[in-house]
């Protein structure tokens, strides 16, 4: 099975773009993106992280171990809410709660733990080498949230403004104006829906006696 949903990708961070796999947050019916092992492979592929032998091995490998993808995906779905609850706190100024950090920091660990020292585009980090692919993604994540919780971007990180939505990103804009995790999306629909509201308030006007 391969999943066929286009993730969005606007976090300006790979953690944020994680955390915001699951869709209306701030809806009373928000949308798990990550149902499955065939999902979770999905998004490592469309993030850069997999390539698409890789996504397909990750299938077949899931089809035949059942379990251990179910208990690995609900590991990953555990530390994407952590990751979540984290910076969802920081962008509003707030601290985090002790077992998020916790969680997280429990991550990092495994991910340095299996990974080495590698030079990218005339800089060093961390690289993963974690055998199984479903860890090797998460601790990718791991590192990632670690990056960003002592970077300088740490005070720029904003939630969307979107009625229903609440994902996160990266403000890059120079004066700190972002209000979208995307305009096409989000923005388009605060649009859409003051002009219905404006259409309503004239409608009425127009009604009275």
């Amino acid at each position: 099975m391969v999943s066929t949903w286009q993730f969005h990708v606007t976090g300006g961070a790979l953690c944020l773009d994680f955390a915001n796999t699951v869709s209306w947050r701030r809806s009373g019916a928000p949308i798990e993106r990550l149902r499955t092992s065939a999902d979770f492979a999905s998004w490592g592929r469309q993030v850069g992280l997999l390539s698409r032998p890789q996504e397909l091995r990750l299938n077949r490998e899931a089809a035949v171990h059942r379990r251990q993808p179910l208990h690995t995906l609900a590991a990953a779905r555990s530390l994407r809410e952590a990751i979540f609850a984290i910076f969802v706190r920081l962008s509003e100024r707030d601290v985090p709660a002790d077992g998020d950090l916790r969680e997280l920091e429990a991550w990092i660990r495994i991910a340095v733990r299996h990974s080495s020292v590698v030079a990218r585009h005339g800089r060093y980090r961390w690289e993963p080498a974690v055998a199984p692919l479903m860890e090797q993604v998460i601790c990718h994540v791991a590192l990632s949230a670690n990056d960003l919780l002592f970077s300088d971007a740490l005070h720029r990180i904003g939630q969307c403004s979107g009625r229903d939505c609440r994902w996160l990103w990266i403000d890059r804009t120079r004066n700190h104006t972002r209000r979208w995790c995307d305009m096409a999306v989000c923005g388009n629909r605060a649009k859409a829906h003051r002009h219905y509201q404006r259409r309503l308030a004239l409608d009425a006007h127009l009604s009275e006696p």
